[in-house]
């Protein structure tokens, strides 16, 4: 006669053998596997942001140039005079055209000469903002083949005219490798054209 408690217990002892052998590790082999795939996609995360914050910086350099020439047109249509543009390589204004001494004065004679009237007087407006030191700039001017280099001293003065035009020029701001080209509307002041090459770091 066989002991049913006997069989019982056989079986539990198999039982546990079964769990023993599922409960094992992984091998090694897996355990490397995994680790490449984590170390790969935190290499593509790093890479993927470092490419989105240069992006961002690039834009916001350019656009700074963009905001401040549309504001310095409008001023000048609104009031009927002269301002101007200035770029260099840390920072970017507007002001009237002869706020910067006689040596660049430009008067609106013809606006005195036939109207009869007496013209009306505005404020002087000036904005001044500084640029990112880590950007590099360049501007290409009309009908120009260069591209200038905001170095030093180096700055590029552009006429904001009362008629509402602006003289069309292309500004390059660059970071290492990675670049962004706004061609700005004569019209607007505003982004006519736009080229961009952002390099994974």
């Amino acid at each position: 006669m066989i002991c049913p408690v006997r069989i019982h217990a056989n079986m539990q002892l198999g039982q546990r053998h079964a769990k023993n052998r599922q409960v094992a590790g992984f091998t090694l082999l897996e355990i490397v596997f995994v680790l490449s795939m984590i170390a790969i996609l935190v290499t593509w995360l790093t890479v993927s942001l470092s490419t989105v914050e240069s992006e961002q910086k690039l834009r916001e350099a350019a656009s700074r140039i963009e905001l401040l020439a549309k504001r310095g047109l409008s001023i000048a249509v609104m009031q009927q005079r002269p301002y101007q543009l200035t770029i260099t390589a840390s920072s970017v204004s507007i002001a009237p055209r002869y706020a910067l001494g006689p040596d660049e004065a430009v008067y609106m004679e013809n606006e005195q000469d036939g109207a009869g009237g007496e013209s009306e007087s505005f404020d002087d407006i000036t904005a001044s903002e500084a640029i990112d030191a880590d950007v590099s700039y360049e501007i290409k001017r009309w009908q120009s083949d260069d591209w200038v280099a905001l170095e030093g001293d180096k700055r590029i003065v552009i006429t904001l005219n009362p008629i509402g035009l602006i003289e069309p020029f292309m500004i390059r701001c660059s970071m290492g490798e990675s670049w962004i080209m706004h061609e700005l509307h004569p019209l607007t002041a505003g982004v006519r054209d736009e080229e961009m090459s952002i390099e994974k770091e």
